[in-house]
């Protein structure tokens, strides 16, 4: 096992804060932006279900509230495609699901799991698969998916799987429990008719490294999209960590930019925020609805 300084691992070309580098201008006229319940609304490049943003779901943006699975999953989109917006090429490199996928089994009820859209790379083509979960129903975390294509047969028929999924948890005392079969079931369920070699599947390693640790119990749900943004920053370095091949050299928190984690809420509402307006805007433009006091 070796170590890398940190300020190599600093060294990056892409950034979230440089890719966004203020938040979205609002002018926070929620009240006259809305028609209907549903305020904001988001997809990741080429996936299927939405982080739908009704208006009840505004306030758990306030500090000291539990955010929602939509929200959660909101943040893990625009991170995901603020990414694959920052330089050409990307399209093959990232693919961000919704945190239902934790629980894909069950709300697909054996049916097809039509998660990506016609013509969209599949879900296990891409070197990273990534998605939050929740698996108590009250604490958030991410899962990423290292090249799930080594597992697809007609990609890979006899070569070696190098498949591997990282657990990144701020909360450690609340561990997923039987990650490994989780994570299998699931990726079985995203074939969707692709040949797995199902031999390898259960081989592949689930890893839960040491992360920053919230310090309060409300926050989880900002989390996965900030550790996301973190490990986009240099994904084959922030790998070989996790995995402990080569340590990054440093404090935990320094190694993760945790001092970051308290502009997460602000610039997430500032987000939702900004994009009810453009949907009411394109509301307003359509004259097939029409306006509210019609």
């Amino acid at each position: 096992m070796s170590s890398t300084p940190l300020n190599q691992s600093q060294n990056k070309l892409w950034t979230f804060g440089r890719s966004r580098l203020t938040p979205p201008k609002s002018r926070n006229s929620i009240s006259e932006a809305v028609t209907g319940d549903l305020v904001a609304e988001l997809r990741f490049y080429g996936t299927i279900i939405p982080a739908d943003i009704p208006q009840e779901q505004l306030r758990t943006l306030e500090p000291g509230q539990w955010l929602t699975s939509d929200l959660c999953s909101f943040y893990c989109y625009e991170v995901g495609n603020a990414y694959l917006e920052g330089a050409p090429g990307r399209g093959r490199d990232l693919v961000v699901l919704h945190s239902r996928t934790w629980d894909l089994a069950y709300w697909v009820g054996g049916s097809s799991p039509k998660v990506r859209a016609p013509g969209a790379i599949h879900a296990l083509e891409p070197k990273y698969l990534v998605f939050p979960g929740n698996d108590t129903n009250s604490h958030f975390f991410l899962c990423i998916v290292i090249r799930p294509y080594d597992l697809l047969y007609d990609r890979n028929p006899n070569g070696p799987v190098r498949t591997l999924a990282l657990i990144l948890n701020s909360m450690h005392a609340v561990k997923p429990q039987n990650a490994k079969q989780k994570i299998q079931g699931i990726l079985s369920t995203l074939a969707d008719g692709h040949r797995l070699r199902n031999e390898k599947l259960s081989e592949i390693e689930v890893y839960h490294p040491l992360m920053p640790q919230q310090p309060n119990n409300y926050d989880c749900g900002l989390y996965p999209g900030f550790f996301l943004s973190v490990f986009l920053e240099d994904p084959d370095l922030f790998t070989a960590h996790c995995t402990g091949q080569t340590l990054i050299e440093g404090p935990r928190d320094v190694i993760w930019q945790h001092d970051r984690i308290k502009f997460s809420r602000r610039w997430l509402k500032s987000l939702v925020l900004a994009s009810a307006e453009i949907r009411q805007a394109a509301l307003d433009f359509s004259t097939d609805i029409p306006p509210p006091n019609m």
